[in-house]
């Protein structure tokens, strides 16, 4: 079966989406949330590898990045936000659930819709960052430090 990446915007009153799909459009959904400094580009093999086998693949640029809305306010960025973001681009392809897969800044996004919104998955794939149930804060990855790399007295916050 041969597939074409096609390119799309959604728009609503709060935000435009701009995302790239590959696959049928009855097929089974899996949506890619590319982290920093990526764009929905970075996932155009994987799009390709799903859309042949007759897996609708979807990249959007997450907000703020590439061809989707660049808001004013650093709270406009919350992880709240782009949960929202997913959740109206996963209703406007018409599906109920998708399987998620998040890199770098987009994990994060994934484990939230997964937390918030169980109903609207299929599955979770998180690549590079780890699950942390309480959230990804300072607070919760300071426990995480291996503190013989990086003592306290010298790295209060460890690596970050």
């Amino acid at each position: 079966m041969a597939a074409e990446i096609s390119a799309h915007v959604l728009k609503t009153q709060r935000h435009e989406t701009f995302y790239l799909a590959c696959g049928p459009d009855d097929g089974p959904l899996v949506i890619f949330c590319h982290g920093w400094p990526d764009l929905s580009i970075t996932w155009s093999k994987q799009l390709l590898a799903l859309g042949t086998q007759g897996i609708r693949a979807i990249a959007p640029d997450m907000r703020g990045y590439g061809r989707s809305t660049v808001h004013p306010n650093k709270d406009d960025y919350s992880i709240e936000e782009l949960v929202r973001d997913m959740i109206a681009l996963l209703d406007h392809l018409g599906a109920e659930k998708a399987v998620w897969v998040g890199h770098d800044l987009g994990a994060p996004v994934m484990w939230s819709i997964a937390q918030h919104h169980p109903e609207r998955c299929h599955g979770m794939v998180g690549v590079c960052v780890p699950y942390l149930p309480a959230g990804l804060t300072l607070e919760n990855l300071v426990s995480t430090v291996d503190r013989q790399l990086h003592p306290e007295d010298q790295f209060p916050n460890g690596q970050w």
